[in-house]
Formats: C-alpha cells, structure tokens, sequence
C-alpha cells in the first residue's frame, strides 16, 4: 500500500481544497472590513470590496468546478442546500466583467483595449454598495461551510495529504519600516540623479542650438 504521499487528490478534493481556501481570504477581508474603526475608512472599504469582488469570482469559478463533478447524489444535494446563497452572488451578473476588466486586469480587456469604467458600471449590473458587498462575502462562507460540512471525511483527508506535502515558506524581502524607508531613499536618489542626467543633457542642447 502506497504511502499518503503517493495518493493524488481527486478533482473534488482539490475543489474542496479551493473552496476553502478561497472562503479563509473572503473571511479575513470582512474581518478587516467589519470593525467600528474602520467602518469610516472609506479608501480602505474600496481597496478591501474590490479583493474581495476578485474573491468572489474565484469562489463562482470553482463552484462551476464542483457543479461538473455533480453526478454524484451526495454533491448534487450539496449543491442544492447551498444554492440560495449562490443564487444571490450570481444576481450580480457584471461581476466578473468588473474582476476581468477593472479590478484584476488594469482598465484593459483581454485584447489590451482601454476599458471606460462608466461602461462598465453602466451596462453591467455590478454592487457597489459597502454592506451589500459584505452580504456577498457571508453568502460564500454559507455555501462553502455547507460543502465542507456535507463531505468533511474527504475534506479531512484532503487536509491530511496537503499538510504531508506542506514545506515552510521563508520571507523574502525586507522586513521593517527602516528598511522600507532606506530602500526608497536609494530609488529616489537614483530617480533625481537620472533626472538630472537628462535636464544637464537637454540645457547642453539648447545652448548648441543657441
């Protein structure tokens, strides 16, 4: 009999895996969202609704990933429980025209055309409200714990083998804000002296010139 490592996931342990991981970072972004103390923080209720925007297509792509798998009696009752809250993510049908043009893809489409976010917005039926955003991220939770919930034994042994092959990741990078500061006072020593460089070079071509 082969070891843990040998096994191979199948295709709906690995979707469990996403899933969960997916719900993990839906939940630390509300958690940053939430509190009182933030709740007036409008730059960052912008910068953490758009992630999870992101997140959310990420979730709906890996549950049409599970909906494929659905021969199976037992997913296919999970996949009913859970479709009210993916009944009311997918209302908002201009949610990956949002992820796969503004949010994810820099105001461009695949094809690298300027992307107008009036047109956007305006064509597409896209949340922008702060609590309905929240309310998204919730549903996924929902939908996720119930799939997780349903099929803990392969869940667990999906962990298990994830967790034989899991190696430690190092940090790499700079560590402190010392750091940060004496890294971007270097670049912006060497921006000014390029910029010098290029000044000197254009004051030497007009006095030719003069």
């Amino acid at each position: 009999m082969g070891s843990m490592e040998d096994k191979k996931l199948t295709s709906f342990q690995e979707s469990l895996l996403v899933l969960a991981a997916l719900s993990n970072q839906i939940e630390w972004a509300l958690k940053a969202m939430v509190p009182k103390d933030r709740i007036e923080d409008k730059d960052l209720k912008f910068t953490i609704s758009n992630h999870i925007q992101i997140l959310l297509c990420s979730f709906l792509d890996e549950r049409k990933r599970l909906e494929a798998l659905g021969c199976d009696d037992k997913i296919r009752a999970t996949l009913k429980m859970a479709s009210p809250a993916l009944d009311r993510i997918r209302r908002w049908r201009g949610l990956r025209k949002l992820r796969s043009t503004l949010l994810a893809h820099g105001h461009r489409t695949r094809e690298g055309a300027f992307v107008w976010p009036s047109k956007v917005f305006g064509n597409h039926p896209i949340p922008t409200a702060y609590a309905e955003i929240i309310l998204l991220g919730n549903c996924a939770l929902l939908a996720v714990r119930v799939v997780l919930t349903q099929h803990q034994s392969d869940y667990q042994e999906a962990v298990q083998q994830l967790s034989n092959l899991k190696k430690d990741i190092e940090d790499e990078g700079i560590r402190t804000v010392g750091e940060i500061k004496e890294e971007l006072n270097k670049i912006k020593a060497e921006i000014l002296k390029i910029t010098e460089s290029y000044i000197n070079l254009i004051s030497m071509e007009k006095s030719l010139d003069d």
